[in-house]
C-alpha cells in the first residue's frame, strides 16, 4: 500500500473514532436522550461498536506499511485527487463532530416552540392561538364552575398505566381526577380532546414547561412538552392552555406541575380544553425533559 492510500485511510479511521468518541461522550454525560427518543438507544449502540471497529482497522491499516491494497478497478473508489479537494471532502464529514464537541447540549425551548407550533389538547395550531383573536369568537371559560374546590398536587404513580387505548379511554372516563402521565402523555391528551364535553369539571394534572406566545394575555399559558417518535427533528409541542392571574409571574422555560379544572372555550368555531383554577409548584427539569410517542394498541 503506498503512502497516499495509507494517508486516506489513516483520516478516514480517525474520522470513524471521532463519530464513535462523539456517541460515547453523549452515553456518559446522559445527554443522548436531548437528541432521540430512548427507543432508538440500541441502534446507537450498534452504531458506536460499527464505528470503533471500522475506525480501529482503518487506523491500524494506515500505519502499517505491511498492509495490501485491494482494488476492484471500479472508477467510483478512486482517491480524490489534489488536496484542496481532499480537505473539502473531509471536511464534510469532521465538521458535524467537532460542532458535536463545541456546542452544549441544549433542551429545545419555547423559542423553538414559537416556531413549530403547538398542540393543544390534541388539535393542531399552525400557529400558536391569539388569545385576542379567540376572545372576539367566544366569551371566558366559565370561572364559577368549581368555586370553594381547591385542585390538589398528587402523585403521578397513583394513576394507572394503559397501553390499550380503549381500556385507558374507560379509566379516563372513570376518574374524577386525570392526572396526565409521561407514558401516556399523548392519548390521555387526545382523549380528554376528543370527549371534551364530558370530561368538562374534572381535574387534571400535568407537568411541563410554560410556553406564552405573543398573542396571549398575561394570565395564560400553555403547560407543553416536546414530543419525540425517534429524535428532535419530529419533535411536536403538546400542552394545554392554562388561564390564571398567578400565571403573570412565571417566566417561559419554567417547568411546573399543574393542578386544576378542565374547562372549553371555542377557537375559531371549536371546542378547545383549558385549565382553570390551577394551583401549581415549581419542579426541576425532569431527567428526560421529552415525552416519547408511542403507539398503543386499539381496538
Amino acid at each position: 500500500m503506498n503512502s497516499s492510500v495509507r494517508f486516506h485511510t489513516y483520516i478516514r479511521g480517525i474520522i470513524l473514532l471521532g463519530y464513535a468518541l462523539l456517541l460515547l461522550k453523549l452515553f456518559l454525560t446522559f445527554n443522548l436522550q436531548y437528541f432521540i427518543a430512548p427507543k432508538m438507544n440500541g441502534y446507537l449502540y450498534f452504531a458506536l461498536g460499527v464505528f470503533l471497529l471500522l475506525g480501529a482497522i482503518q487506523v491500524i491499516r494506515g500505519t502499517s506499511s505491511n498492509a495490501k491494497s485491494h482494488s476492484c478497478n471500479c472508477e467510483g473508489h478512486e482517491l480524490p485527487r489534489g488536496a484542496m479537494k481532499s480537505f473539502m471532502i473531509y471536511t464534510l464529514f469532521v465538521f458535524p463532530v467537532v460542532l458535536g464537541f463545541l456546542l452544549p447540549d441544549n433542551v429545545l425551548d419555547s423559542a423553538a416552540a414559537a416556531k413549530r407550533g403547538v398542540k393543544i389538547g390534541n388539535t393542531m395550531f399552525s400557529t400558536p392561538p391569539a388569545i385576542g383573536d379567540q376572545s372576539k369568537n367566544t366569551g371566558e371559560p366559565n370561572q364559577d364552575s368549581k368555586q370553594g374546590l381547591q385542585p390538589t398536587l398528587d402523585s403521578y404513580e397513583d394513576f394507572p398505566v394503559e397501553k390499550e387505548f380503549e381500556k385507558l379511554k374507560d379509566i379516563v372516563g372513570s376518574k374524577e381526577k386525570i392526572i396526565v402521565r409521561d407514558e401516556q402523555y399523548i392519548q390521555t391528551l387526545s382523549i380528554v380532546d376528543e370527549e371534551l364535553e364530558q370530561h368538562v369539571g374534572k381535574e387534571v394534572q400535568l407537568t411541563g414547561f410554560i410556553y406564552k406566545d405573543e398573542g396571549f394575555s398575561e394570565n395564560q399559558a400553555v403547560i407543553s412538552r416536546y414530543v419525540v417518535s425517534c429524535c428532535v427533528a419530529d419533535a411536536s409541542v403538546y400542552g394545554l392552555l392554562v388561564q390564571d392571574k398567578d400565571m403573570a409571574n412565571l417566566e417561559p422555560d419554567t417547568w411546573v406541575n399543574v393542578s386544576g379544572f378542565i374547562d372549553a372555550v371555542d377557537f375559531n368555531g371549536r371546542k378547545m380544553p383549558v385549565i382553570t383554577h390551577p394551583v401549581f409548584e415549581k419542579v426541576k427539569q425532569p431527567e428526560n425533559p421529552y415525552v416519547e410517542e408511542f403507539y398503543i394498541k386499539i381496538e
